[in-house]
């Protein structure tokens, strides 16, 4: 499972898919990361955690139909102009 930012998971797809990994596992978490309230950072790394352990304990066969082509869009803020 890879854990990336929003700004990122297109290019970790195609990463992924360059080296035979068509179906990678990528958790997507918001962009930009950082933040000053501290519950919203706790809330985030809850998330961001209860997402990792379903992806670690669900089946191969499970997540490859899941991830599969599945689509990354970059966020606006990052699109060229």
């Amino acid at each position: 499972v890879m854990v990336i930012s929003t700004a990122f998971a297109p290019l970790a797809q195609v990463v992924g898919e360059g080296i035979g990994h068509v179906s990678l596992p990528i958790v997507v978490v918001p962009h930009p990361l950082g933040h000053r309230d501290e519950e919203v950072i706790r809330r985030r790394g809850m998330d961001i955690a209860r997402e990792c352990v379903r992806v670690l304990t669900t089946p191969a066969e499970e997540l490859a139909r899941e991830f599969e082509g599945k689509q990354y869009p970059l966020p606006d803020a990052v699109m060229p102009r």
